[in-house]
């Protein structure tokens, strides 16, 4: 019949309500967020990884079937590092690929018909990020490949007590330009924000609550 409305129940109403309550906070929410970092979070696996091996990172090296020749190694001074059979390897400037194929190359040409090699790096000691402001250990760490803000702020021990952490500000170098954007960390460990992940160069400063 025309002009016929079939009756909601109550507790369908308030689960109508309740849905749309959600999405105007959440709405609400995001409009708050910093753009930059919205846009950073956005396209952050479009960043290329930062991965060349600089004066003392560490990484391990493994040869698949051959356990005498897995072990971990760090950058020397120099840019190289000695390896089995092989002797002395430049690595500074060169990426975890890079370093499979010098090692491949020269295991196979007298020693190993077939090797299949793997690098991982486990520590990056050339490569730093910052923290600063109101955290419990501020410094200097060393990159680690992937790593979240929020892990980072696990390794500077936590906030302090009079931290503002929705309102810590990240620092990054572009293309030459440096930029500057406000990351919600503590809406992100709550769940409520997207996790960012650092670069290499980063500094991230967490402001004190303003009274």
């Amino acid at each position: 019949m025309s002009g016929w409305v079939l009756p909601l129940s109550t507790s369908l109403k308030s689960r109508f309500l309740t849905f749309f309550l959600l999405i105007f906070f959440f709405g609400c929410e995001a409009g708050k967020r910093d753009p930059g970092y919205l846009a950073l979070v956005e396209r952050q696996s479009e960043v290329p990884e930062s991965g060349e091996l600089g004066d003392g990172d560490k990484f391990e090296i493994s040869v698949r079937n051959e356990p005498g020749l897995t072990g971990e190694y760090i950058v020397g001074s120099d840019g190289t590092i000695t390896f089995h059979f092989i002797g002395q390897v430049d690595v500074v400037g060169k990426t975890c690929r890079e370093v499979e194929n010098l090692i491949t190359e020269g295991l196979k040409t007298e020693y190993i018909k077939n090797p299949s090699v793997l690098c991982t790096i486990t520590e990056y000691n050339s490569k730093r990020v910052l923290l600063l402001g109101e955290v419990k250990k501020p410094g200097s760490f060393p990159y680690r490949s992937n790593i979240t803000i929020v892990e980072a702020m696990a390794l500077a021990g936590g906030f302090s007590d009079r931290a503002s952490a929705n309102n810590t500000k990240l620092s990054r170098t572009i293309n030459g330009n440096e930029i500057q954007v406000e990351v919600p960390v503590q809406d992100i460990v709550e769940g409520l924000s997207r996790n960012i992940k650092l670069l290499p160069g980063d500094i991230v400063f967490v402001p004190k609550v303003a009274f």
